[in-house]
């Protein structure tokens, strides 16, 4: 008898700690014969809560808490497993390089929602995490979510800041989302990402035609659109390859599992231009993680939050504390003169000297003439209206001699730019000690930002035109023609089905479609 009861004891072991999690005692089977369908959803019991650990490589630690059925016997999601080890091991490496400012907060705020870890691989499906992606659905950011849906869960959407490419704003609002959608479709997360990419309008439509026909509502049932159909295996496929890498002959490069940012609110009007300069950062890294800008500066009513390297905080913290809250500024590049000090400096530009020592990293009173400084120029008021607001600049003092001919060369710009910068025509006379203003600095406003044009391939749809597509898009008609040879040869006839390519500034684009 001792032995049958040894015997048993070691059956409930092994039952207990080898079933996988995702059968459980209750899950519904389709069909012992189906190895392609063995469940209906990919994780049938709630998401373990995760405990921070200390992994220190991303990879690793979303592959540690993988608990979904990822399906890997069913034929499309075998076809993207393929398509993925075809890649081969460069896929991940461009994986990495493309997530690498961004997944450390995303996983960071699955795991404080205790949301399950494979939700970090959702704008890889969505845009390989890209900020700036945009779709000819109008869905922007690596989250891609339509206007409406973002508005909807306090994403702030204007002409100055498309918060759908914000990095905080919108992984808030999608989780926001996917939450909703899970409770919505009753626990089952391949349904829930169903919705969040087809719309719950669709997925609870066909449930409800598919449970009238007598036949199954669970994903793999439903006749969901095409594109919906092959977006829930390449997660799958993704999440299999993730977990399974090694036996796949796959090399997953080290994504480190630490904090690339710190957010801070900013007290006034941001100048995206002077903090680049403060923080001897580039423009374009500021803009990395920032791509909710459309502008180098923030909107005047906000919001004013701010995204910036984690290793600057500290002296971030120390020039907010220092700043005034109910001022606007702008920011002067000033060049020492003999005989100046800092009080002096502060006194004629409506500042403290504290202020432009925490800017300039000064520890003590000291400046050298010929050098600048970095100045912040507090006026009244704490929006200054736009066409005042000029990003920061450099002011040279005339001197006898000097001209707009003369200074354009020594500084390495047009006549015409000098013109338009200090309002003036390229025929005027200078005076001596007349003070003019030079945008010459590396983080300049105008900076190129390519990544903000996007390709987009929109399906003509019925009762389209030209004009309306261009408008839509705020392009040019002219515009369409000449990127579409097609139309070129019959610009007056475009059909339903047909295919344009249209060069999207995302900056532009911040309407409801």
């Amino acid at each position: 008898m001792k032995y049958i009861f040894s015997l048993f004891l070691v059956i409930i072991f092994l039952t207990e700690h080898f079933s996988p999690l995702t059968k459980t005692a209750d899950l519904l089977i389709k069909g012992v014969d189906n190895e392609e369908a063995i469940c209906y959803s990919a994780c049938d019991v709630d998401p373990l809560v995760i405990e921070p650990d200390t992994q220190t490589d991303l990879w690793q630690h979303v592959k540690e808490n993988i608990s979904w059925n990822t399906f890997y016997k069913n034929k499309t999601v075998q076809q993207e497993i393929e398509r993925i080890k075809n890649h081969g091991s460069w896929y991940f490496n461009f994986l990495s390089h493309q997530a690498s400012p961004y997944i450390h907060y995303v996983t960071l705020e699955l795991e404080k929602r205790g949301l399950p870890l494979e939700l970090a691989l959702l704008p890889f499906i969505e845009s390989n995490y890209d900020p700036y992606a945009f779709s000819h659905g109008s869905a922007a950011g690596f989250w891609q979510m339509i206007p409406s849906t973002a508005r909807q869960y306090g994403v702030p959407i204007n002409s100055w800041y498309d918060g759908r490419r914000d990095i905080v704003f919108s992984t808030q609002a999608a989780l926001d989302y996917l939450t909703y959608l899970h409770k919505r479709f009753d626990g089952d997360w391949l349904l829930a990402i169903a919705a969040y990419n087809a719309g719950e309008g669709t997925v609870s439509y066909v449930q409800r035609r598919n449970a009238s026909w007598g036949k199954g509502t669970d994903f793999w049932s439903l006749s969901l659109p095409k594109e919906t159909k092959q977006y829930i295996p390449r997660l799958l496929a993704l999440i299999h390859v993730i977990d399974n890498n090694s036996s796949l002959g796959i090399r997953l490069p080290e994504l480190p599992n630490s904090t690339r940012f710190t957010i801070v609110n900013w007290p006034t009007q941001i100048d995206l231009t002077a903090l680049a300069d403060i923080m001897d950062l580039q423009l374009e890294d500021i803009y990395r993680l920032n791509p909710g800008f459309n502008f180098w500066q923030s909107a005047p009513d906000g919001p004013h939050q701010l995204l910036i390297p984690v290793e600057n905080e500290s002296l971030m913290n120390a020039l907010i504390a220092d700043l005034p809250t109910d001022e606007s500024i702008q920011w002067v590049h000033y060049k020492i003169n003999s005989g100046d000090c800092l009080s002096k400096i502060a006194k004629n530009y409506s500042t403290s000297v504290v202020l432009i020592k925490t800017v300039n990293k000064l520890s003590s009173n000291t400046i050298i003439a010929g050098e600048q400084l970095l100045v912040p120029k507090i006026s009244p008021g704490s929006v200054l209206p736009t066409d005042e607001h000029d990003p920061h600049y450099t002011e040279y003092k005339i001197k006898r001699g000097d001209s707009l001919w003369d200074l354009s060369k020594e500084f390495e710009v047009t006549i015409d730019e000098l013109a338009v910068w200090n309002n003036m025509k390229t025929n005027d006379y200078l005076k001596i000690d007349q003070t003019i203003k030079l945008f010459q600095c590396e983080n300049r406003p105008d900076v190129s930002r390519p990544e903000t044009i996007q390709k987009v391939a929109y399906h003509v749809r019925n009762g389209d035109s030209l004009g309306r597509i261009a408008n839509r898009f705020n392009v040019s008609v002219a515009e369409l023609v000449n990127w579409n040879k097609k139309v070129k040869k019959q610009s007056s006839l475009i059909h339903p089905g047909q295919h344009l390519i249209i060069y999207v500034d995302i900056t532009q684009q911040y309407f409801d479609a």
